[in-house]
């Protein structure tokens, strides 16, 4: 049994000639390891595996558990499977390797570059945290080589320096992520709200990582009382990545399988104000996807019980194990409809489930355009819908109705306000079904509101309507056409699923 495997809190001391990697703690039980070679010149301080066969990095003899982490990712293979993909050339080999890029090194004539030894090869510790044989040496606080969780494409360090371009243009598209109406790479108003931590814990980096409970150290860590809109980065790569690797897809902090807003990475933070219990101040939802995906989210008229909740096929595990990301990350490839070339490979890492793309299926920088232009393979590829016209026609159908009951909600409501108007405005003794009314007119109109669950947001609206005309009296101006008023769902939507 390799003795990694066997050894979890035993710290070695890895002697050659003239290198020592001394381990220092009074915790430490220490005993002998096998010697590694002292790096090539060239290598300029990078040291690599001391085991390459066994892919057994010298930075692993002392952390034990980030090596045992690390050797379950794809990085740990990414040598081996760029030769075995066919399109290996000499350009590819500095992000499977060892090397300047994704740290904080500049010169080229380091690591694999320039000694082509196999000891630097694949993506290991120091192809993030740079040279390694000083800390190595002599381990100290003072010295351990810490890495950056910044990302750009033309950063000089971080995951940008080579998740980008053409292949994998994951921070080339994250970058966009602001474009089409989200913020995970700008810190939204270049402000940081330091009066509600639950803000900075959702739209910073730093943020996030200390709610997830993230204790390892990175240049940019600051505690969360500590956030300035001079420090604060915006949600990167490092926050839903875990670079050490996980046990879940895609080295991912959490799951994106759990229908559940707690365990579920996209739904730790798309959960906020998505009932009127969460509101104090604005009687409006915030980012209520998680639950409503579930069937938890808006204000549930009398009669309605949350225990009868309707959870639409996009919300159900068994017809969409991986949920949000089914939609909001699909990844294909866009070739050239003249020579059918390849020309883009799509991460959904601008996480748009239905971006405009251009004539090869490429997504636009602009992503203004009317739905002909948006492309639904998402819907198809996750095996959801036949066809991308399927798709596109259920999305008009269920907007036109969604759209005819906030209408008819909105009109209601004004009726509401003309004769008692105290009874549509927060801070009375009680809350109103005007007030819930309201709410849920706000949960139909959020950003893809009537998408992530059109069957709850339908009955809501219409469970609405119908409480404002017992309570008040009052009618809408707009009434609904018998074929758009609300028809409950197959017995198989209800907590179930079913293709359409």
């Amino acid at each position: 049994m390799n003795r990694f495997n066997r050894v979890r809190r035993t710290f070695l001391i890895i002697a050659a000639s003239a290198v020592a990697l001394t381990c220092r703690s009074d915790r430490i039980v220490y005993r002998s390891g096998t010697n590694f070679a002292p790096p090539p010149v060239a290598a300029a301080n990078f040291i690599g595996y001391f085991d390459a066969a066994n892919k057994q990095t010298v930075c692993g003899s002392c952390h034990v558990d980030f090596q045992t982490r690390w050797a379950g990712t794809k990085h740990a293979n990414a040598w081996s499977d760029l030769q075995g993909s066919g399109g290996a050339t000499g350009t590819c080999n500095a992000c499977h390797s060892v090397s300047n890029l994704g740290n904080a090194i500049s010169d080229t004539a380091v690591g694999y570059r320039t000694t082509k030894d196999v000891r630097y090869q694949d993506v290991q510790c120091e192809s993030c945290h740079g040279p390694g044989f000083t800390h190595a040496s002599g381990p100290t606080s003072a010295n351990r080589p810490l890495a950056s969780i910044k990302a750009d494409t033309n950063a000089t360090n971080g995951c940008g320096e080579c998740h980008n371009g053409v292949h994998n243009p994951f921070v080339d598209e994250w970058k966009l992520t602001n474009e089409g109406g989200l913020s995970h790479s700008i810190v939204q108003s270049g402000t940081v709200p330091n009066a509600d931590l639950t803000c900075v814990g959702c739209h910073t980096a730093q943020g996030a990582l200390n709610k997830f409970g993230v204790t390892e150290n990175y240049v940019e860590k600051v505690a969360t009382t500590g956030l300035t809109a001079a420090n604060a980065l915006p949600i990167v790569c490092a926050t839903c990545h875990d670079p050490h690797g996980s046990g879940n897809d895609h080295q991912l902090r959490f799951s994106i399988s759990a229908p559940d807003i707690d365990d579920n990475l996209c739904m730790k933070c798309h959960q906020r104000r998505a009932d009127p219990s969460q509101v104090t101040t604005r009687n409006s939802v915030h980012s209520p996807e998680g639950p409503t995906l579930l069937g938890l989210a808006g204000w549930f008229p009398p009669g309605m019980s949350t225990g009868d909740s309707i959870i639409g096929t996009h919300g159900t595990p068994s017809a969409n194990p991986k949920l949000c990301a089914t939609c909001h990350v699909a990844r294909y490839a866009a070739t050239d409809l003249a020579t059918g070339k390849f020309v883009f490979q799509a991460t959904g890492h601008r996480f748009i489930a239905a971006p405009c793309v251009d004539a090869n299926g490429v997504p636009t920088k602009d992503q203004s355009c009317t739905i002909t232009g948006k492309t639904f393979r998402s819907c198809v590829s996750s095996g959801c819908h036949a066809t991308e016209a399927v798709a596109r026609t259920l999305y008009l159908t269920d907007s036109t109705r969604i759209l005819q009951l906030i209408a008819s909600a909105n009109s209601a409501i004004a009726k509401v306000k003309a004769i008692k108007a105290s009874e549509c405005t927060l801070g009375g003794p009680k809350y109103t079904s005007c007030l819930g009314t309201q709410f849920n007119v706000s949960l139909a109109q959020a950003p893809g509101g009537f998408v992530h669950n059109p069957f709850l947001i339908e009955q809501l609206l219409v469970a609405s309507i119908n409480q404002l005309q017992k309570d008040y009296g009052v009618t809408p101006n707009i009434s609904v056409p018998l074929s758009l008023q609300f028809i409950p769902p197959p017995r198989e939507h209800v907590n179930g699923a079913a293709l359409r």
